[in-house]
């Protein structure tokens, strides 16, 4: 990683171009540094950064190189359902990584935020509704699939990255690459911005970013940052606790607030969610109120802290011992997993899940997860 004092990088930039030029890139470059984010001036900085060939990022922001930089798989959800993965090109992640590590992790999300970085987590999240007698749920659907590039353009445009890097960055943090059923989420009613005399060709469908991209969980906190706020605000003047764990929403009370129905509430905070460019499922919006059993994102919020669930203990403890017993393929098989990889990955997600709400328990199933890989090497 290349780094320069201002001072140095005027005196290089002045040999070469005019005082004016110069002190442009001068400021530019400090008011990135104030905020401890990498200098990067064009795409082919980027390219000499990372140590990735100018040409493949090109042909990327250009969008012709889809199919070869995401594959595709299905994994089953918990609830219900099929979530849709892309998995990276080993030359794109590594620009990803770059990306996500020294921009997106230098940039706080929303405090109401506890998804995807280290100040977060599932445990601190269902933490601050405990003891309450009330639960609002509400759920984005398609929550990766709903931020497309122009949100993208934005977040690196507010960092105080250039215009034509910021679309080139935001086109190498998304996909067009959608399953077909949802292909409609790239084709926009009105496009989100105008290429004009931007050195590449136009596309006829808008990217979104892609799930399994390293750069997406950070990027979707700071695409719903404003949302976050507005809905923090609004809960916070009716006395309400408000969290965002990715695409799950928790309101919470001991008390409805006077002049304040469940229905009035739920239509409020629909509202502020379309508004800001988000959909709701419908299907998993929920109500717990006084008496009824209390669960934030899969842990009992009923004392004085988030308890893990005996249906999640049971569940981890049962596919670890099938897997002891019968091996990884014949438990995918008969669990009616699409493939081994996602069955593998469910079971991961299931224990760093636990790992995070009970340390505990959590530690124990982890050792054990480990042991059967070494056990049972696992080829994915």
């Amino acid at each position: 990683m290349e780094t320069w004092s201002a001072h140095h990088l005027f005196k290089k930039a002045t040999a070469q171009l005019n005082d004016s030029v110069a002190l442009d890139l001068s400021r530019y470059a400090q008011c990135l540094r104030n905020q401890e984010l990498p200098v990067i001036f064009t795409l082919g900085h980027l390219a000499k950064i990372t140590g990735i060939d100018y040409r493949f990022l090109h042909a990327t922001v250009n969008r012709e190189r889809e199919a070869a930089n995401y594959r595709m798989f299905a994994i089953r959800k918990r609830s219900g359902g099929k979530r849709f993965i892309h998995a990276v090109s080993n030359t794109l992640s590594s620009v990803h990584e770059f990306l996500n590590r020294e921009v997106l992790s230098k940039v706080d999300p929303h405090p109401a935020s506890y998804a995807y970085h280290r100040s977060g987590g599932i445990r601190a999240c269902a933490q601050r509704h405990c003891g309450a007698r009330w639960l609002l749920h509400f759920d984005l659907k398609d929550f990766f699939f709903t931020i497309h590039e122009a949100k993208v353009y934005q977040i690196f445009r507010e960092m105080g990255y250039r215009e034509l890097l910021s679309f080139e960055l935001a086109r190498l943090c998304t996909t067009t690459r959608l399953p077909r059923h949802l292909s409609h989420l790239t084709k926009p009613s009105d496009p989100c911005f105008k290429l004009n005399e931007l050195p590449y060709r136009r596309y006829h469908s808008i990217g979104v970013l892609p799930q399994g991209a390293s750069t997406s969980p950070m990027l979707s906190n700071l695409a719903a940052r404003h949302l976050d706020q507005d809905l923090y605000l609004f809960a916070k003047e009716l006395g309400l606790v408000y969290t965002r764990y990715a695409d799950d929403l928790t309101f919470s009370a001991y008390d409805l607030p006077r002049g304040w129905s469940i229905g009035k509430l739920k239509f409020y905070v629909e509202k502020t969610i379309r508004k800001h460019g988000f959909r709701t499922n419908p299907s998993k919006f929920s109500v717990c109120g006084p008496g009824s059993r209390k669960i934030v994102l899969g842990l009992l919020v009923d004392g004085d802290h988030p308890r893990l669930s005996k249906w999640t203990r049971h569940r981890i403890d049962r596919l670890l011992y099938s897997v002891d017993k019968f091996g990884w393929e014949k438990v995918a098989e008969f669990d009616e997993f699409d493939s081994l990889y996602g069955f593998f990955n469910h079971l991961r997600g299931l224990i760093a899940y636990a790992k995070d709400a009970d340390p505990m328990h959590g530690e124990q199933y982890r050792s054990r997860f480990e042991e059967l890989i070494e056990r049972f090497p696992v080829e994915l």
